[in-house]
């Protein structure tokens, strides 16, 4: 097999405006009280619980990030000052948590799956994730990736950037024929953090700025391609030598 490219899935092959809809459907009059957005509390109450997700990992605690989101959305409310008396109840989380199970593409992200491997390329997902639920994204995506295409981190039991999902990676492409040449494999990413580790375990590395919308290189360093967005993509790895 030929050049292979694994994308993660969370932010950027789906992005989070469902999730941030479903927070203004149950939670917006209260939010707007106190002065507070949806897309802000997403994003703070999202970053905290990746945080949290990677941290228990780190010591040993691995909790699935579902989970994490779950029981950490009350937490973010009263964070943002929202009064403790109006805080999200069961079926606000679960409304909000059944969003997130339903996230849509990033514009052109068919197109770029179908036209890559249309040139040759094996296409894969690596996610923080759990594994039917990001497979669920796609199905309702109408693009097609098989199981065994797909890494979670909860089939490694550690959370992103740990350097054993990246490993765990690349012996699974090395067990389903990929090439390891140099320059052959590459990960694509809308966070800087995912990358500088998928960098250190050998992958090439592409940029998409969908969310960050600044790559930060004084932290991270310089990435091999930066992208915006999926067409962009689609293109330039299609022209690699």
């Amino acid at each position: 097999m030929g050049k292979s490219v694994c994308f993660d899935v969370l932010g950027t092959c789906f992005s989070f405006e469902a999730a941030i809809d479903a927070i203004e459907d149950r939670l917006g009059p209260r939010l707007k009280a106190i002065g507070v957005d949806p897309k802000t509390l997403f994003f703070s109450w999202f970053y905290a619980a990746q945080r949290d997700f990677t941290y228990t990992s780190v010591v040993g605690a691995y909790t699935p990030i579902a989970e994490v989101l779950k029981h950490t959305l009350k937490r973010a409310c009263y964070i943002v000052d929202l009064p403790r008396e109006q805080a999200p109840t069961e079926d606000d989380i679960a409304a909000v948590m059944k969003a997130v199970t339903s996230l849509k593409p990033r514009p052109g992200l068919k197109k770029c799956f179908d036209g890559l491997r249309t040139a040759g390329w094996e296409v894969y997902g690596v996610t923080n994730g759990g594994k039917e639920t990001s497979l669920n994204y796609y199905r309702l995506a109408d693009i097609a990736l098989e199981p065994d295409h797909l890494l979670s981190c909860d089939d490694v039991g550690a959370a992103k950037p740990d350097f054993r999902v990246y490993t765990t990676a690349n012996k699974h492409l090395t067990f389903q024929g990929v090439s390891d040449a140099e320059g052959d494999r590459w990960f694509v990413a809308a966070h800087a953090w995912d990358l500088i580790a998928a960098r250190k375990t050998g992958f090439k590395t592409a940029y998409l700025g969908d969310e960050e919308h600044d790559a930060v290189p004084e932290i991270f360093g310089q990435f091999d391609l930066y992208l915006e967005g999926m067409e962009d993509l689609l293109e330039k790895l299609k022209n690699l030598d």
